[in-house]
Formats: C-alpha cells, structure tokens, sequence
C-alpha cells in the first residue's frame, strides 16, 4: 500500500512505520482479555479462555490456547 515499502521485508517496514508484528498485536489483545476478566468486565468466562486448541493448522505449533467462540480458518 505504500509504494517505498515495497522492497523492504516485513521487519523492516515494521520498524520504518513503527508499527507492532501480528503477533505482538495478537498478545497485547490476550493480555487485555485477560486484564478485562480480571476486572469482571469481559463476555468471555474465564476459564474457556485457557482451552487448548487441538488442531494441528497451527504453524509450528502443535497446541495453542484460543479465546471461546473464536473461529478457526
């Protein structure tokens, strides 16, 4: 989407636009699920948020934890 970013890799248009990976978007917005069901003031019941996911999509993962009622692709 910007033209001058185009050659870089992904690290380095991250650092550029100074921006955080999806990965570290994804563990900022678990930890803030987790703060909100702390407080009591989140839909998701605390202990679905910790099951283990069984399938075997995952990249070079062989179990990861995901939210209750997320979809899987």
């Amino acid at each position: 989407m910007i033209p001058e970013m185009r050659n870089h890799s992904y690290e380095a248009m991250l650092k550029k636009l100074h921006l955080w990976s999806l990965e570290e978007r994804r563990n900022r917005s678990d930890i803030i699920e987790v703060l909100k069901m702390f407080k009591c003031i989140s839909a998701i019941p605390f202990e679905t948020f910790f099951q283990l996911d069984n399938n075997n999509r995952t990249r070079r993962h062989s179990a990861k934890s995901r939210k209750a009622g997320a979809e899987l692709i």
